[in-house]
C-alpha cells in the first residue's frame, strides 16, 4: 500500500508557495531520502532557497529513485532507463499541486495522504521540515486535522526521521 503525502515548499509569501503530492514513500524515511536527493542532486547549495526551484527540484528527485540510496548503480539506472525493465515506472507518483493552505488541497484534491511536510527557511538561515500526521476529512461537514510530529532542521531530518518511524510503529503495535 502507497504511504501519500503533500509536501509544501514555503517562500516568503503565499504566492511563492508550492504543493507538491507524491502518491507512495511518503513515509518520514521515504520523505527523508527524497528531500536529501533533491539537494544533493538538483537544488540550489544552501543557503540559497527559493521555494519554487525546491519545488522543482523535488519533483525531480521524486521521479529518480535509483538515486537515493547516494550510490550510483550502473545496472539500475540502465533498469530505468527509455528501454529498461523498469521504464515504464519513471512518470507519475509525484505531482505539482495548486497553491493555497495545504490542508484545504489536501481535501479537495489528494485527500488520501497520511502525512504532509513544511520545508522551509528557519529565521535561523537553516532549511527546515516540519511532519505532519494527517487524518483527512472523507465526509461533508468534517475537517481535515494535522497533528505535528517534528520540526528540525533538514541535515537531522533523515536520522529524525528513523527514530520518529520506530516509535510510530511501536505506537501501532501497541
Amino acid at each position: 500500500m502507497s504511504t501519500r503525502a503533500l509536501y509544501t515548499f514555503k517562500g516568503e509569501t503565499a504566492e511563492d508557495t508550492w504543493n507538491v503530492y507524491k502518491h507512495s514513500d511518503g513515509y518520514p524515511t521515504g520523505a527523508a531520502n527524497v528531500l536529501k536527493t533533491a539537494l544533493d542532486f538538483f537544488a540550489w547549495k544552501l543557503p540559497r532557497y527559493e521555494a519554487d526551484a525546491f519545488a522543482g527540484s523535488f519533483i525531480a528527485a521524486g521521479k529518480c529513485s535509483w538515486l537515493w540510496d547516494q550510490k550510483f548503480d550502473a545496472e539500475r539506472f540502465e533498469a530505468y532507463g527509455p528501454k529498461g525493465r523498469y521504464a515504464g515506472m519513471n512518470g507519475g507518483n509525484i505531482r505539482l499541486m495548486p497553491q493555497g493552505d495545504p490542508l484545504r488541497v489536501a481535501e479537495t484534491n489528494c485527500a488520501d495522504i497520511q502525512y504532509r511536510y513544511d520545508v522551509y527557511m528557519g529565521n535561523d538561515q537553516e532549511l527546515r521540515v516540519s511532519t505532519w500526521n494527517v487524518n483527512c476529512a472523507y465526509n461533508e461537514g468534517e475537517t481535515t486535522k494535522a497533528e505535528l510530529l517534528l520540526d528540525c532542521k533538514l541535515k537531522d531530518f533523515p536520522r529524525l526521521a528513523k527514530k520518529l518511524e520506530k516509535e510510530l510503529n511501536k505506537k501501532d503495535a501497541a
